[in-house]
């Protein structure tokens, strides 16, 4: 990724970021309580240090896409660039949004750094990408190895880290959705109910709803929960959770 696409994507997120905040200002879900404001400061200067790791590592991605296609399993089928691009991205994020996600939570190892990202007490755009930076690297290996394995094209690299970020502001956002268009959406799409599930201190919540961009893997694989729970969710973990 050069600095000028990095510019871009980065000037897009921010973007969202800020209309997402202004649209938890107008219709939020939850009023969060004055003490909690706070926290934003902690949380903007992880997403600082998130950007730039992201950057890096999204670049070292691209650049194996590039490198490693020839001789991947993709290339060797003959199908058309699009297609490549299209299975190259739901590869991804079932790979990276999905798995990569799940066994933060089912390995202690990983789960003492993915904790940082739970222990927020209010879940808001700014929750997004409080997140510990080996968090950001376990990620990068579940995007680099079906890179290496299937030779996904480097647009495909490319879009799949775009939708993953955007959408991860939207599915933090404190937003009141219709439940009417939530339950419709959720059919398919990973919406800010459903993912408010995910950060409850409900155990049964937090281990499920893993998805990035797709629910389908969530609903294939036994771990969705349906988002008509979300306006009962307490937010953040118990004392033994952030001892564990």
């Amino acid at each position: 990724m050069t600095a000028r696409e990095f510019l871009v994507n980065i000037t897009i997120i921010l973007t969202v970021m800020a209309v997402g905040a202004l649209i938890e200002t107008a219709v939020p879900m939850f009023v969060a309580r004055p003490w909690k404001q706070g926290r934003r400061a902690a949380n903007l200067g992880l997403t600082a240090l998130s950007f730039i790791l992201n950057w890096l590592l999204a670049s070292l991605a691209a650049i194996a896409a590039l490198t490693l296609r020839p001789a991947g399993a993709l290339a060797k089928l003959g199908w058309s660039m699009w297609l490549d691009v299209v299975v190259g991205i739901v590869v991804l994020d079932f790979s990276v949004g999905y798995l990569s996600h799940r066994t933060m939570h089912m390995w202690p190892a990983m789960w003492r750094f993915h904790r940082v990202h739970h222990s927020d007490e209010f879940v808001d755009v700014t929750t997004t990408y409080r997140t510990h930076p080996v968090e950001t690297a376990w990620r990068f290996l579940f995007a680099i190895v079906p890179v290496w394995l299937l030779g996904i094209p480097a647009p495909a690299v490319m879009i799949q880290r775009l939708l993953q970020a955007t959408n991860g502001v939207i599915e933090h956002g404190n937003i009141r959705l219709w439940p009417g268009l939530d339950r419709v959406l959720s059919l398919v799409w990973v919406t800010p109910n459903v993912h408010k599930l995910h950060h409850s201190r409900e155990v049964s919540e937090t281990n499920s709803n893993y998805a990035n961009l797709l629910t389908i893997y969530d609903r294939l694989l036994g771990t969705y929960t349906p988002s008509d729970r979300a306006e009962s969710v307490v937010y953040g973990l118990d004392d033994a959770e952030r001892m564990s």
